[in-house]
């Protein structure tokens, strides 16, 4: 039996960590032992982990990321940190050794101590990426990306990309043997897809972190644009308000604008698939987007999806088959598409974007790909 040892950076249900879980049970249905490593006791992923029986490590650890805007931390708070890093990478090599893996995965760009450790061991080392960094999240790694795009490279026998649109980042860094990709299963259940009736309200929805890298503003702009052309729509916006003064800014922009009737905050939700059904289309207007989770968790719903032209929702959408792509930036030209979508919604085929979608993103497509990384 194969073994593989994941790292997980954080101990919450992050999109990364979603994908994570995903593979794991992939992976245990075709034969392999998986043993994660958390950064803490405790946690929703360590938590979901021993619910499938995948024996859970707690080796404390820091991210080697910075936000690019964030002021440097102190000297003392650094070394500390670095300190804890080079201890973490030296229980994780103990672990290493107890449980001989064939491969040690690192989820996320965020952190190099298991990619240290399976070097300190002369194990194979994967790194899978999930994220740009600077484009999408806003920080950096290893002080810049050259120099842990860099060390990325040296201390990994495979990288594994989401999209191809991440995968043109690292080309510079990364060669072409080493490149492998495997795209999110996006394991959610399958929902009736109601009718919708032209001219009815069309109900639109942000799905994800409430974070300014999701670029909740410019889908505000949009549909007060709308709502000035007298176009029946309402606005759902999901997530966790963790960055209160983005919140706020939200509000204010909602309150100011006379959007209040239109416009409603649900929370976090631990279901989108349910709450997707009760929508008609999702807006994905994040700067720069990696994969896109959300996108094919509403197409897999038979929601048509509003896009920025970035990211990876360039490999996702097909313009006026599952979507339409609007200008990354301009709140006019989201409006415009809201407006296209609600006057030629009926051009739109759910069952079909549904069935496509299904077809595409699933446990078996995936599978494969995990397969060739870990053949």
């Amino acid at each position: 039996m194969k073994k593989i040892l994941w790292l997980a950076h954080e101990g919450n249900m992050s999109g990364a960590n979603i994908c994570l879980l995903e593979y794991l049970q992939i992976l245990q249905q075709k034969g392999f032992q998986n043993y994660l490593i958390c950064p803490h006791e405790g946690g929703a992923m360590a938590t979901r982990a021993g619910e499938l029986g995948i024996p859970v490590y707690c080796i404390k650890h820091y991210s080697w990321a910075r936000h690019l805007y964030a002021p440097k931390k102190h000297l003392i708070a650094r070394l500390r940190r670095s300190l804890r890093n080079v201890i973490a990478s030296r229980q994780i090599a103990d672990l290493i050794k107890k449980l001989q893996p064939a491969y040690v995965v690192t989820n996320t760009i965020t952190t190099p101590v298991a990619a240290r450790a399976a070097r300190a061991t002369h194990t194979k080392h994967v790194w899978m990426v999930h994220e740009f960094g600077e484009e999408d999240h806003g920080f950096t790694i290893a002080g810049s990306f050259t120099k842990g795009a860099t060390i990325m490279n040296r201390l990994s026998a495979k990288i594994v990309f989401n999209s191809k649109a991440v995968a043109e980042k690292y080309q510079a860094f990364v060669p072409k043997d080493k490149q492998y990709f495997v795209n999110n299963a996006v394991m959610v259940p399958e929902v009736e897809i109601e009718a919708y009736k032209q001219n009815d309200q069309l109900k639109l929805i942000l799905l994800g972190q409430l974070a300014p890298s999701k670029n909740h503003l410019e889908a505000l702009q949009a549909v007060k644009i709308c709502s000035n052309k007298g176009v029946n729509i309402s606005l759902s916006i999901t997530g966790k308000p963790e960055n209160m003064a983005y919140h706020q800014s939200l509000l204010a922009f909602i309150q100011n604008e006379g959007l209040l009737e239109c416009i409603h905050f649900t929370g976090q939700v631990a279901q989108p698939a349910m709450v997707l059904s009760q929508h008609q289309a999702l807006l994905m207007c994040s700067h720069r987007e990696a994969f896109g989770r959300v996108t094919v968790e509403a197409l897999k719903c038979g929601l048509p999806v509003i896009a920025a032209n970035t990211g990876g929702s360039l490999e996702i959408i097909e313009e006026a088959v599952n979507g339409y792509f609007y200008k990354a930036g301009d709140a006019a030209d989201l409006a415009g598409k809201i407006q296209l979508l609600y006057e030629n919604y009926q051009l739109f085929n759910r069952l079909a974007i549904a069935k496509h979608a299904r077809e595409k993103y699933n446990e078996i497509n995936t599978g494969l790909q995990l397969l060739e990384v870990f053949r």
